[in-house]
């Protein structure tokens, strides 16, 4: 923005009576409706177009401000937006940013005056004394940046039609420089060229025989059309000249698009030559941008193009093109080939019956071979994320942490069962467990957003602008997993602020986040997009974890759902029974159950002392803990549990009998646990309880010059230095 057009934008704050507001007739908030006709500015004050401009604000019967109307009435008048006003060359003051609120004003201070209306907590003084910000008079140029920082980059945007006329309508301005008007509203190249070239094709619409049905939603459809190149190939579109050259296909394409005449058995006229009312309206072909994206796909083949013609169906058209029967068959053999890669590395696991379904298969492809058949298979039900193998014969043997929340170059040599990972405060051990969980869970983006929630502390769905900010702007986890000659695994996080073609609403875009995994030589990748006005989109290539695992912090609280699913797995897998045991003989004696409720998903506590069963929570936080941890390990078998600040709310003298419950449970299910501690108590209790110390590593994690450094001990050096000189892993640099 020029320093002189910023200069004319900077107002000041004043008070100003509601009758000296005028509202804005031409303003973009509605300049799309079809009823909408351009006011002169030499007409903009008069009387009747005030009362038509009010009218058509608040819609009939006040339905398009009736949440703004009951808010005020609720809350008063909160001065949070200001109301931008110019004044004028008449001396009269025309509200710039702001007419939804101000002609609702004026319709409660109408409505007070008749005596018809309570005005709840608004002050009838505001009527008088109007807070505002007063810009001077000037140029159309400056008053549509205003606007537009407001309504196209700015979070109150106007339709998407709207912004693009908006936009192109300033070019002139700024002497047809699109960069200059960028800069002035805050928009990329890429948006304002595919939006002024996106209102290009709308008015050829608009002029075509089909202009009469366009409405403003369609708009979208347009630009849809405009990111695909085959589209824009068949019809001949110039991007420079802003126009198609290929009318014939730009005619069937806004033929698809709109309600088409469908006439009846004996044409338009009948056998004696007189006319015959028409048939009834068809509906249009396109109506989504997912059907134009469907049509991008099929465009190039003539035979499903007029197969689109004659039956004005999608679908058939779509299921007649040897595109899509070329693709599908490139499908199935993908598939195919994956299948057999999977069974190759477990072919000495295959039974007897397994290596009959192998022959029965070998059988049926020869089959398709000798026919020359071109059959493609029936699509099967997207399956939920399961492991690469529910019962790996061990974990991870390695993990570098490449980089990840601050931490670089971190390397786990050798993990054995439980590990403990000790280390000062910010020395990054919690970050280290969020790396692993991530390792685990590949491609998920579940997992990255878990660990978002968990370092944020956040409950519920949190705002989109919240949650780009914390994605990591890059990390790369590697380690082994598996005792498999091939099992090299990593896991990789990129984020981009510049949207792909094919995303729909540009200006609603926020990120995108990519996480590419691999595991041997499968690769899997799962791209993500942020949305500022709707839910992220998610596409996946491939959905399978390294394994099963579970993160749990004292400061975070476990899901309902997650503590339900590990409640059902710990009944069937019989450790529910081993932890109430331990809480009765080690911790509360009266303590006879504790049952999950299904009313409130909430855990009862069957008591002694107590006549009717109260919530876990009444027990203190050391009963919950060590109750969820234990819950956890039934959910993970064969996999991987994390556990944030593991000695928090557990008592001292509980630490070893609680350590020794901790390795029976990770034995008896297969899991490897990776756990942060601060507690030198909890370390001595893992090496001196008399429980496999062998099973134990302990990592010291250290910061020197911002690095992060990490010394590794095997469970039987540490136990024989505790014995000798009561040694604290903790103060190892």
């Amino acid at each position: 923005m020029s320093e002189e057009t910023a200069e004319q934008m900077r107002g000041r704050r004043r008070t100003m009576a509601l009758s000296r507001l005028y509202l804005d007739p031409n303003n973009y908030r509605f300049v799309d409706r079809r009823e909408y006709r351009a006011v002169p500015p030499e007409r903009v004050f008069e009387a009747d177009v005030q009362r038509r401009t009010t009218n058509f604000v608040l819609g009939r019967q006040q339905e398009n401000v009736r949440d703004l109307v009951a808010s005020i009435k609720a809350n008063g008048w909160l001065d949070i937006d200001p109301i931008l006003v110019q004044r004028t060359e008449t001396g009269r003051f025309l509200v710039v940013e702001g007419n939804r609120r101000v002609a609702t004003l004026k319709y409660l201070q109408r409505r007070h005056e008749e005596g018809d209306i309570d005005l709840g907590k608004l002050d009838p003084g505001l009527f008088a004394e109007l807070p505002v910000i007063l810009y001077p008079e000037t140029d159309e140029r400056s008053r549509l940046v205003m606007m537009g920082l407001h309504h196209i980059s700015g979070k109150r945007r106007w339709p998407a039609i709207n912004r693009a006329r908006a936009m192109e309508r300033l070019l002139p301005h700024f002497g047809n420089d699109a960069q200059a008007v960028c800069e002035a509203l805050g928009v990329s190249k890429r948006e304002f060229n595919l939006s002024v070239r996106t209102l290009a094709l709308v008015r050829a619409y608009e002029d075509s025989d089909y202009g009469d049905q366009l409405q403003p939603d369609q708009y979208n459809l347009f630009r849809e059309v405009l990111r695909s190149e085959d589209l824009r190939d068949w019809i001949g579109w110039d991007h420079d000249a802003r126009a198609a050259s290929n009318r014939s296909n730009l005619n069937r394409l806004f033929s698809w698009m709109s309600n088409e005449i469908e006439s009846g058995e004996g044409g338009e006229d009948g056998e004696d030559g007189q006319d015959v009312d028409a048939g009834s309206m068809s509906d249009p072909v396109i109506a989504t941008g997912g059907q134009v994206r469907e049509l991008a796909k099929i465009i190039t083949d003539p035979e499903a193009v007029e197969k689109l013609d004659e039956t004005r169906s999608l679908q058939e058209a779509t299921l007649s093109s040897n595109l899509l029967v070329k693709s599908e068959i490139d499908g199935a053999f993908r598939s195919c080939d994956r299948g057999i890669e999977r069974l190759n590395r477990r072919l000495g696991d295959l039974e007897t019956r397994q290596i009959d379904r192998v022959e029965q298969l070998v059988g049926k492809l020869m089959g398709i071979m000798l026919a020359r058949k071109r059959q493609p298979p029936a699509a099967g039900r997207r399956l939920p994320w399961q492991p690469f193998n529910e019962i790996p014969q061990s974990q991870f043997s390695g993990i570098h942490v490449e980089s990840y929340r601050g931490i670089s170059g971190l390397t786990l040599d050798a993990p054995g069962r439980v590990n403990l990972i000790v280390g000062v405060n910010n020395a990054g051990k919690t970050s280290l467990l969020e790396a692993i969980y991530l390792l685990a869970h590949q491609n998920d983006e579940l997992a990255l957003l878990d660990a978002i929630h968990w370092r944020g502390r956040m409950e519920g769905d949190p705002p989109p602008f919240w949650l780009v900010e914390q994605l990591p702007g890059f990390a790369r986890i590697s380690g082994r997993f598996d005792e498999m000659p091939d099992n090299g695994t990593s896991v990789k996080f990129g984020v981009s602020t510049a949207p792909e073609p094919e995303v729909e609403d540009q200006t609603s875009f926020l990120s995108k986040l990519v996480i590419e995994s691999d595991y041997g030589a499968l690769a899997q990748r799962t791209d993500v997009e942020f949305f500022g006005d709707r839910p992220r989109r998610t596409r996946f290539e491939g959905r399978n974890w390294l394994c099963r695992s579970a993160f749990t912090s004292p400061f975070v609280a476990n899901r309902p759902e997650t503590l339900a699913r590990c409640n059902k797995a710990s009944i069937e897998a019989g450790t529910k029974g081993q932890i109430i045991d331990f809480i009765r003989e080690r911790v509360d004696p009266g303590l006879r159950n504790i049952e999950m409720s299904d009313r409130f998903s909430r855990f009862l506590v069957t008591h002694d002392d107590f006549e009717k069963a109260p919530d876990l929570a009444v027990f203190g936080e050391g009963v919950r803990r060590v109750f969820e941890i234990g819950l956890l390990f039934a959910d993970v078998r064969g996999g991987v549990l994390l556990v944030d600040e593991f000695e928090n709310a557990v008592h001292t003298e509980l630490l070893a009998e609680f350590t020794r419950l901790v390795q029976d449970l990770a034995v008896s299910r297969n899991v490897q646990v990776f756990l942060s501690t601060d507690s030198k108590e909890a370390i001595d209790a893992f090496v001196s309880n008399g429980q496999r110390a062998h099973d134990v590593v302990g990592y010291a994690i250290s910061r020197n010059a911002g690095d992060v450094e990490v010394r590794r001990y095997g469970g039987d050096r540490l136990r024989k230095l505790h014995e000798t000189v009561d040694f604290d892993l903790r103060g190892v640099r």
